[in-house]
Formats: C-alpha cells, sequence, structure tokens
C-alpha cells in the first residue's frame, strides 16, 4: 500500500529531520515509513497527519478527502 508521507511533506516543504522532529522521531523513520519498510503504529498515523494538516485516512491511501 502507498503512503501519501512524502507528497504531503514535499508540499510542506519540510525534510524528513524536520517532520521526525515534529513527531519525536528520526528521518531515518521517516524515511522507513515513505518507502513503506516500516508501518507507523496508530498514533503516529495520527500524529503525521496533524503535523501535515491533512486525515489520517488521507495520510495511509484509504480516502482521498484531505480534511
Amino acid at each position: 500500500m502507498k503512503n501519501r508521507i512524502r507528497e504531503c511533506r514535499l508540499a510542506l516543504g519540510m525534510t524528513q529531520a524536520e517532520l521526525g522532529n515534529q513527531v519525536g522521531i528520526v528521518d531515518n523513520a521517516i524515511s522507513n515509513y515513505e518507502n513503506n519498510l516500516r508501518d507507523p503504529g496508530l498514533a503516529m498515523w495520527e500524529q503525521l497527519a496533524s503535523v501535515l494538516h491533512v486525515s489520517p485516512a488521507y495520510l495511509v491511501g484509504w480516502s482521498d478527502e484531505k480534511g
């Protein structure tokens, strides 16, 4: 399943390190999430979505509605 973390992060002009800092994880973890090497837990999906200003369902790829 393709997620939208990279797309949303780049749309906001953020680096992986900046996103990682905002959610409290290292940039390598963000890279793993973006490349589908690891899956965030539910709480992390919610944190990522909040920082990226989209709904968790949009970020995961379950919905095309950003809000």
